[in-house]
């Protein structure tokens, strides 16, 4: 049987990336998104292209919705090999005095509580196998901070931080758990926000010359599932183009 994927934020940009290159190694792939028809779009694009893929919904900062949905892909298929939180964003761009606590608990919780509450049903799964790769998202922003995303960076530096932690409880078992921190990237959500004076100011910025392609960090994900990184957590991968390099 092939291993077992979950991945949230998997109908967004780089969510759908990692589902297409995980799908492509021959690994069936769970698609969950707060976008169902985002999930169900990248899950047919995966069965199209003559792989193993399903869409669920899910809100992960709902401890109901993810304990359901990690269940059913439990029942469904016996086990979870790799679980890959990709769901977050960071929503709002303004100073510290201008966000209520509703905006700011908002990013803390898709990004921070997500990843907290994935982990937490997700690990007594792969510690019955005694395997598996759990794989958070970061940021560079969780390592050098970003003036008007004061709760997304604290989200993402929370993240590192919490990666760090479960690595070392889960080791044990047997269970790898490091982050992808990525750069800019050509998500569908950026660009649509993005002037081109903005992305060429972006550009100049970055050693390699250019922003990330969703591709370029699903190559990173899928390197933690396979074989090559089995001595490898605790860490924190940063796919930036050199921008950051702490």
């Amino acid at each position: 049987m092939s291993q077992v994927a979950l991945i949230t934020g998997g109908g967004g940009g780089i969510g759908g990336a990692v589902a297409r290159r995980m799908a492509a190694a021959g690994i069936t792939v769970m698609v969950a998104d707060y976008d169902h028809a985002a999930a169900e779009k990248v899950s047919a694009e995966i069965a199209a292209a003559g792989k193993k893929a399903e869409a669920f919904a899910v809100d992960v900062t709902q401890a109901r919705d993810v304990k359901t949905l990690v269940a059913d892909v439990e029942k469904r298929f016996g086990r979870i090999d790799v679980l890959a939180n990709i769901a977050g964003g960071s929503f709002y761009t303004q100073r510290i005095e201008e966000f209520t606590w509703a905006e700011w608990k908002e990013v803390i919780d898709v990004n921070l509580k997500g990843t907290f509450l994935m982990c937490r049903e997700v690990a007594p799964v792969m510690q019955r196998q005694k395997s598996g790769r759990i794989l958070n998202t970061a940021s560079n922003y969780g390592v050098t901070g970003s003036a008007l995303r004061t709760p997304y960076s604290a989200a993402k530096a929370g993240i590192i931080a919490f990666t760090k932690t479960l690595a070392q409880e889960l080791a044990p078992d047997g269970i790898l758990v490091n982050t992808v921190a990525p750069g800019p990237t050509d998500t569908p959500r950026v660009m649509g926000k993005e002037s081109a004076e903005e992305r060429n100011r972006r550009w100049s910025q970055i050693p390699l010359g250019r922003t990330g392609q969703p591709e370029d960090l699903a190559e990173a994900y899928y390197f933690f599932t396979t074989v090559e990184s089995a001595w490898i957590t605790g860490q924190t991968f940063h796919v930036n183009g050199g921008l950051v390099t702490p």
